[in-house]
């Protein structure tokens, strides 16, 4: 959720630096943007266990941009249209992700690891399970119920 999150003020950010306007990103009403917290839960899956930096550096930039990649073609199949573009920026890889946002999540992923990661498990650990297990059940209801009614709108 935290990475989806993220993920929704990284591009929200990054169209006010680019174009100057504000553009609410993704197609959910809630400031999140389901790729990013899939790719971070995909990159959790894969580097259970604290690695050096520079390694998780380099494999989530790799990881991820094969991910989104297979993303927008798999959301243009769904679709019909490509939800996103890298045309014209520099290191563009098929216009459909880009050596720069590459290297940006990969920054994301050490941030994640070393900082954000060990944080929410320290604070999850202290908190009772049974809140845990709750805020989970409803922000999992919430995002499915908006992901639902957002697709059927975008349809």
């Amino acid at each position: 959720m935290t990475a989806g999150f993220i993920g929704w003020i990284y591009e929200v950010v990054t169209v006010w630096i680019l174009y100057g306007e504000f553009v609410n990103r993704g197609i959910l009403w809630l400031p999140i943007i389901p790729i990013y917290a899939v790719g971070a839960f995909m990159l959790l899956l894969l580097l259970r266990k604290k690695r050096n930096p520079l390694f998780i550096f380099f494999f989530s930039a790799v990881i991820t941009t094969l991910f989104e990649l297979g993303a927008s073609y798999l959301l243009e199949f769904i679709f019909h249209r490509q939800l996103w573009t890298y045309e014209g920026w520099w290191f563009s890889i098929l216009d459909r992700s880009s050596g720069i946002s590459s290297a940006i999540f990969g920054i994301f992923a050490v941030i994640y690891f070393w900082g954000l990661h060990p944080v929410s498990e320290k604070l999850s650990q202290k908190l009772p399970v049974w809140f845990c297990a709750v805020f989970s059940s409803v922000s999992v209801i919430a995002v499915l119920t908006d992901l639902i009614i957002s697709v059927k709108n975008f349809l």
